[in-house]
């Protein structure tokens, strides 16, 4: 697999997924506490309302291996959301991958703040890109229904 990240051309960036890709992108949530219970129809909802995604796929198998979707303004602000990668790819460089294709998408680069929340262990990855959690007088709040 390692060969296989080192060689972007030979990892298969999707814009949209397939019905069975789909299936696996929930089966991927399922598998992490922080996405576990999505279903099927709001994944679906997420995928055709959000703005750009990007998936990985495994060109042997065609299987989904990697996800992040982002939603944004254009200008002033894009969210990074749900950046997984499969278990059993975890540790390649995959993740890195994911990351360096989100941050250098057309309709994302330029884009003033491009942000992402993340638990305190996936701080040092994501500080590789330039991202901080010292936003000083910033707080993240949330209201859910």
């Amino acid at each position: 697999m390692t060969n296989l990240v080192q060689d972007k051309s030979r990892l298969g960036l999707k814009r949209s997924l397939t019905s069975s890709q789909i299936d696996q992108l929930v089966a991927l949530f399922q598998a992490e506490w922080w996405t576990k219970g999505r279903t099927r129809a709001d994944t679906e909802i997420a995928l055709l309302t959000g703005g750009p995604m990007f998936a990985f796929v495994d060109p042997e198998s065609d299987d989904l291996v990697a996800f992040a979707r982002t939603i944004t303004d254009g200008v002033y602000k894009a969210m990074i959301f749900d950046i997984i990668v499969k278990a059993t790819w975890r540790g390649t460089g995959l993740g890195a991958l994911l990351m360096e294709t989100v941050l250098n998408d057309p309709a994302l680069v330029n884009v003033k703040h491009r942000e992402l929340y993340c638990l305190e262990d996936m701080v040092p990855f994501y500080e590789k890109w330039g991202f901080t959690d010292k936003l000083p007088g910033l707080y993240f709040m949330r209201k859910s229904t």
